[in-house]
């Protein structure tokens, strides 16, 4: 096929060929509407040293660089790339009420399709890079933001074992310029409360709270630092920011039956003033602290023998899941104006 037969074709011929699902397809259906450039990929040196420089091990550097789409190969690939391109350049900026998760593409796109996002994210970093200096955001924490990349494509490596993205809804967010990094802490734009809240009256929004994995500890100095920065930085947003929330497993208050009031994460929870939204989640806590999945409801008892228990957490976590309890998502609020 041509090098221009990919702007030929249909919606309709894209997701019969790919198999793509319907949320896929209707993340992308506005896109026509939307004009734009055209997306253009980094030359293979500079992508190089990007991906090292948004933080890639080398495993998920060398795995993207062999997989670059190729406008003739892969021409419906190219066209779900383009769209993905454009709709990430006419929203910059803009958190809208419930964003789409970016799901992996289907199996049958072999590496290109897992690593499809990933050159789609490459191509937008000048655009967001200007979007973090219009908003006030250092050099430094642009790029820490954009790092994101680096550390999801690291643990969907370890969660999946295969190299490129898993389904992703934070991505996108980050590569738009509404979810950003401040030092310890992440933070992520939410839309303004439009009707009755417990929390939140009308017209005024949140920044939602993220604990990156880090090395770094989670200490008070640390987090003190992340939430006067952003204080700072949301006085420049057209939205009223009034304070913070925090929707994680970390939010669970039954942490406080098996952590010493002096762990970090404690303290880190005890800067939430009120909290609700409870859902039971007890594959976040597996997910995030040992990197395993597994299917069904119930954690897997045969899972569970195979944890790790070197620290009071990974104890913790065991333990309550063995004695029958389960482990909750649950949101904290933060009230600062």
């Amino acid at each position: 096929m041509m090098a221009v037969g990919w702007r030929g074709l249909s919606a309709g011929d894209v997701s019969r060929r790919l198999g793509l699902a319907g949320e896929v397809m209707a993340r992308l259906a506005p896109v026509s509407r939307v004009g734009g450039p055209e997306v253009v990929l980094p030359a293979e040196g500079v992508a190089a040293r990007l991906l090292a420089r948004l933080g890639l091990e080398e495993a998920d550097r060398e795995s993207t660089l062999a997989a670059r789409p190729d406008v003739r190969r892969e021409p419906e690939l190219w066209w779900v790339l383009d769209r993905s391109y454009r709709l990430l350049l006419a929203q910059m900026g803009q958190r809208r009420a419930g964003d789409p998760a970016w799901r992996a593409l289907p199996d049958r796109t072999g590496a290109v399709g897992r690593h499809l996002f990933v050159w789609v994210f490459l191509a937008v970093v000048p655009q967001v890079r200007d979007y973090h200096a219009a908003i006030g955001l250092t050099d430094e924490e642009s790029w820490d933001s954009l790092s994101a990349l680096g550390d999801e494509l690291a643990s969907s490596r370890r969660l999946t074992g295969r190299a490129g993205l898993d389904a992703t809804w934070g991505l996108p967010l980050v590569f738009t310029g509404v979810g950003f990094r401040l030092g310890r802490l992440g933070f992520e734009r939410s839309c303004p409360e439009s009707g009755e809240h417990e929390f939140l009256q009308v017209g005024e929004s949140v920044l939602n709270t993220h604990v990156p994995a880090s090395r770094t500890p989670l200490t008070d100095e640390a987090c003190d630092a992340s939430f006067a920065r952003a204080i700072a930085l949301a006085g420049q947003f057209p939205e009223r920011v009034v304070g913070f929330a925090c929707h994680s497993w970390l939010m669970d208050e039954q942490l406080t039956q098996y952590l010493p009031s002096t762990s970090n994460i404690l303290r880190f929870q005890r800067r939430f003033t009120t909290f609700t939204d409870r859902v039971r989640a007890d594959w976040a806590p597996i997910e995030h602290v040992f990197h395993r999945r597994f299917d069904g409801d119930d954690v897997p008892g045969a899972l569970l023998d195979e944890l790790p228990q070197r620290t009071t957490l990974e104890r913790a976590i065991v333990t309550h899941l063995r004695s029958g309890g389960h482990w909750h998502n649950q949101t904290g609020w933060l009230r600062t104006h």
